[in-house]
């Protein structure tokens, strides 16, 4: 898929709601986010708080990272089409900014969610490696839903709303948490409670994408995560 989208430019009201989402977040997650995604967030140069940051150079730094890109997209595109994304190592983003009255809330993600939630964790090793297993195992399983839905939560409940345990403690880790201060809240107000990490837990607990999440699942580590998803693929 080559969809022939091109990023535009930003007026100042833009750059602004960017600077404040950007701000109010990352002091929000200084002592709540794995240090995983911190140190990626931090280490990026083609993505900080001064202004709307452009695709190409953010798509060329974490190409240099891990081999991974980033593809624009209008929004919500076919869980095909996502699955084939990943497995060639594309991650998709759309480019529209919430207006300044939306800061905390949106019915569809736009590029503050897709970017500032999900590219950090894409600099790093295990994760990249992670995405890419997945797409290839969706675009394995097209036409059976049953499965693709089971895959499904495993990319909510982790990619989207994951805990990860740092030198014993669970640390917020998930794009969903990362770009939103009221999940982040939520969040970490929960961490007491979270669910340990089963593929089958994960995989039998629906979830629904209108209302802030009332659970959330604790991954020790991303290669069990990847270990455990390509052995339930081989026993299908």
């Amino acid at each position: 898929m080559n969809a022939p989208f091109l990023q535009p430019k930003y007026n100042l009201t833009q750059h602004d709601t960017w600077e404040r989402l950007y701000c109010r977040q990352r002091d929000m997650l200084d002592d709540k986010a794995a240090k995983l995604y911190l140190e990626n967030l931090d280490g990026m140069e083609s993505m900080t708080e001064s202004s709307v940051p452009r695709v190409s150079k953010m798509s060329a730094e974490l190409k240099r990272a891990t081999g991974w890109g980033l593809e624009i997209v209008p929004g919500l595109i076919p869980v095909d089409d996502f699955f084939f994304l990943l497995a060639s190592r594309r991650f998709c983003t759309s480019t529209w900014i919430r207006r300044p009255e939306q800061l905390d809330y949106l019915e569809e993600p736009d590029m503050f969610h897709d970017t500032f939630g999900h590219v950090p964790p894409l600099m790093n090793a295990d994760f990249a490696v992670f995405m890419q297993r997945f797409g290839e195992i969706g675009m394995a399983l097209q036409g059976r839903d049953d499965l693709v839905v089971k895959l499904q939560r495993l990319y909510w409940f982790f990619v989207e709303f994951g805990f990860v345990e740092e030198d014993g403690l669970p640390m917020a880790f998930g794009a969903g948490i990362m770009s939103s201060y009221g999940e982040t809240q939520h969040a970490w107000n929960l961490r007491s409670d979270l669910r340990k990490f089963t593929l089958d837990g994960i995989m039998s607990t629906p979830f629904t994408t209108t209302e802030i999440q009332t659970g959330y699942f604790l991954i020790e580590n991303i290669p069990e995560v990847i270990r455990e998803m390509n052995e339930w693929f081989s026993n299908l």
